[in-house]
């Protein structure tokens, strides 16, 4: 019988060659995804020599369980294409456009707030795509609209599009590896919780330390930098970005602790837009002093992207409809979320959340086999309350139904190619993790990586179990996708070593939203929409320094939580 080694190396080469199609050739995620795919079903049939009912069977589970995650990130489109065609998303720019002038509070104002907010209501690199344009009619550089359109886009991702890296991205994948241990809903609340925690905790001083990289980068137009200078500059701002950052950590922590995975953004993002738009507007932890950018006219060529002063976009949106209208479809997709996942929450009696799960549907076999699907739509953010509150947007925002049919027709546009390269992407996982039921009486593909894992990490696991998550979504733009590849080799290499398996998942949900910053795909689609395609590198050696501090802090404070604080956790 081959050792782990060997068969991890076998094992490796679906996921491997993916990674190098979509990395090394710009390959789609589709069509890289597509020839992992076809690799992992010939290898499964021929070395692993897995049953073919039993391959098509585990083929077709995967494509099934994509489905969930595909109508998460459907409802999240169209209900942002209704807010567009509607003018809401226009007069929310606007209305930054009318509040303080610092840039340092622009910047957490933005970054923690609004930002938070669009990644739990969308996610899949929504919150970039809205907020740079945002910072350069502010009268950012290019180049500062594309790295802080990323950087805050980073402690976020593990809760967007309502939780869905967690309920559709770790859901999708963790069953077979749990065994009957604990059920799936139990471990992901607990995943939720861990997250929590750590994002939490990485919020307290992530707005601060954006500021110190906003002055140190872009204090000279000269390109001469000092740390002494960015130093004193943020000095004066320290208390309120920490005021903001405890109050953003803080919030997303307690809601995904005690709530769940659905609402830690959206909750968190209100929360701290509420409490910083208070202290600003009253002068409250505000510096004497405003900061601001150099003259134009010493911005260098790589702040300008390229581009010459006249052709940066310095569009002026305008106020279509009241502030509190434009932004009520986000409040109520807040409040359906906490009713909904409220655990504890009963009315005449009736437990909503179990009252809620039971509506579903689905397949107890499929092909024939043990394998089985089920559907909990009113469960599912993307079925309620996405779908339904996109639609109610339009009669709320008085929208004429050629507005509301071209939302449904730029959402379905936008979501095709996605949900192809998810379908595909989960599906090859399916037949990865399944390649355990076998003739040749092998470990399955998914089981030997996770050992091949253990055996090179053993008890330094947390360290490196970021470092993972970020590598997915590196390579795939995605915490979903990157939860997907990934969950079961962290759930299993823990188990392996003995260490906690909710904090190695944890921290492999945390590195998928940091990888964000410096995804391939997320750099290219930033650049593109400040118009600055072609500067990805210079983008790229800024975004990966926070992305290190970011990982070194995840390892480090895994590690402390496995060994002192929390030793026994499953």
């Amino acid at each position: 019988m081959p050792d782990v080694l060997t068969l991890a190396l076998v094992g490796v080469v679906p996921i491997g060659i993916a990674f190098v199609l979509l990395a090394g050739f710009r390959w789609s995620a589709a069509r890289a995804m597509g020839v992992g795919w076809l690799l992992a079903a010939g290898i499964g049939l021929t070395y692993w020599s897995m049953e073919p009912t039993w391959l098509v069977a585990s083929a077709v589970y995967g494509a099934l369980q994509a489905v969930d995650i595909i109508l998460i990130v459907f409802g999240a489109i169209l209900l942002m294409n209704y807010l567009e065609g509607s003018g809401a998303i226009a007069t929310i720019r606007w209305y930054f456009g009318q509040i303080e002038g610092d840039r340092r509070i622009q910047v957490l104002l933005i970054g923690l707030g609004f930002m938070t907010i669009i990644e739990g209501a969308a996610g899949f690199g929504t919150p970039g795509a809205l907020a740079a344009p945002l910072f350069i009619g502010l009268g950012f550089p290019p180049l500062a609209a594309a790295v802080f359109g990323l950087y805050f886009n980073a402690p976020n991702p593990p809760f967007g599009a309502a939780g869905t890296p967690v309920i559709g991205g770790t859901g999708a994948v963790i069953d077979p590896a749990l065994s009957g241990s604990v059920s799936v809903s139990e471990f992901l609340s607990m995943v939720s919780a861990w997250t929590g925690v750590i994002t939490g905790l990485t919020y307290v001083f992530w707005g601060l330390l954006g500021v110190f990289f906003l002055t140190y980068w872009f204090g000279s137009g000269d390109g001469e930098r000092s740390i002494g200078a960015a130093m004193r500059s943020t000095l004066p701002i320290a208390p309120f970005a920490l005021v903001l950052g405890v109050v953003t950590g803080g919030t997303q922590l307690v809601i995904a602790w005690f709530v769940g995975p659905a609402l830690p953004d959206i909750a968190a993002g209100f929360v701290v837009l509420g409490i910083g738009l208070l202290l600003a507007n009253n002068d409250i932890l505000i510096p004497d002093d405003q900061w601001d950018f150099p003259e134009e006219s010493t911005w260098s060529d790589t702040w300008l992207g390229g581009l010459d002063l006249d052709e940066v976009s310095r569009d002026q949106p305008k106020q279509e409809m009241s502030v509190l209208l434009a932004w009520t479809p986000y409040l109520l997709v807040a409040l359906a979320l906490l009713v909904t996942r409220w655990p504890d929450l009963t009315v005449a009696g009736v437990a909503v959340l179990d009252w809620i799960q039971s509506f579903s549907v689905g397949l107890d076999s499929i092909l024939g086999t043990e394998l089985g699907y089920t559907l909990q739509y009113l469960y599912l953010p993307g079925t309620m309350p996405f779908i339904p509150i996109a639609i109610l947007t339009g009669f709320l925002h008085k929208m004429d139904t050629t507005q509301m049919g071209e939302a449904w027709r730029r959402s379905i546009q936008q979501i095709a190619p996605a949900a192809l390269t998810l379908i595909i992407a989960v599906s090859m996982t399916q037949i990865m993790i399944q390649s355990q039921t076998n003739t040749a009486d092998l470990l399955g593909m998914m089981e030997a990586l996770s050992r091949a894992l253990a055996m090179g990490a053993g008890g330094l696991l947390p360290l490196i179990s970021p470092w993972i998550g970020a590598i997915g979504s590196f390579m795939t733009g995605s915490n979903t996708s990157s939860n997907i590849l990934f969950s079961v080799l962290q759930y299993n290499a823990a188990e392996t070593v003995g260490v906690s398996r909710v904090i190695a998942v944890s921290l492999q949900n945390v590195g998928g939203g940091l990888g964000n910053m410096v995804s391939v795909l997320n750099v290219a689609a930033i650049c593109g929409v400040v118009g600055i395609t072609g500067r990805e590198g210079d983008l790229l050696r800024k975004a990966i320094i926070p992305m290190a501090l970011f990982a070194v802090f995840a390892g480090l404070f895994g590690m402390l939580l496995t060994y002192v604080l929390v030793p026994g956790l499953f």
